[in-house]
């Protein structure tokens, strides 16, 4: 059976757990009418299609000790890879990946997202780091490059964030031969990203 790459810090994250149920909220925090075409994250947060040729691939990797959950979108056809360990896997030309992890609090999901943040300061050379607020919603945006030559994407666009006690990971990641702009394409994905005015108390 082939595999799929999965990022470092998503793979950190996913440790052990169930997945939830859907609740479709009333209205999104932004002002927008929810809307049940959305892939849905829990209850907390809906994604429209993301356009830029990607589709999605996964909704159902979401392992959740209490309320976490990850979607992937891919780009283009699976491509076989065999990695440094001679395993047979299947890679996209850029696939987009978005973890929604519960925390105790609002500080609980900062820390999460700090402790990320430092992890792809190691993992990865940073080029360039800026804020971008989308739907109301600030994201630290990081693009990067990959250090490793056995890795097959070589860069990419990562995204944090912190709504309510969720923290927010969306990393997009490329191989060298994909042309889009991951700044753009990414931006777009965020403009389609809402979260529940409905979160319970």
């Amino acid at each position: 059976m082939k595999k799929r790459i999965i990022p470092l810090i998503i793979v950190l994250c996913l440790l052990a757990g169930l997945a939830g149920c859907e609740k479709y909220p009333a209205r999104a925090v932004d002002g927008a009418a929810w809307d049940k075409e959305w892939t849905m994250l829990g209850s907390a947060m809906g994604v429209e299609e993301p356009g830029s040729g990607f589709t999605l691939l996964d909704n159902n990797l979401a392992l959740a000790v209490s309320d976490t959950y990850l979607a992937t979108w891919a780009n283009g056809e699976a491509i076989p890879f065999v990695n440094a360990d001679g395993d047979d896997m299947e890679i996209y030309p850029a696939q987009i990946y978005l973890l929604l992890l519960s925390r105790e609090d609002a500080a609980g999901a900062q820390a999460a997202v700090d402790d990320w943040i430092a992890q792809e300061n190691e993992t990865y050379t940073v080029t360039d780091t800026h804020a971008e607020t989308h739907n109301g919603q600030e994201y630290t945006v990081l693009r990067y490059r990959t250090r490793s030559e056995t890795n097959p994407y070589s860069r990419g666009v990562v995204c944090f964030a912190v709504y309510e006690n969720y923290a927010v990971n969306v990393e997009l990641t490329c191989t060298d031969e994909y042309a889009g702009d991951e700044l753009a394409v990414m931006a777009a994905f965020l403009d389609g990203c809402h979260y529940s005015a409905d979160l319970p108390e």
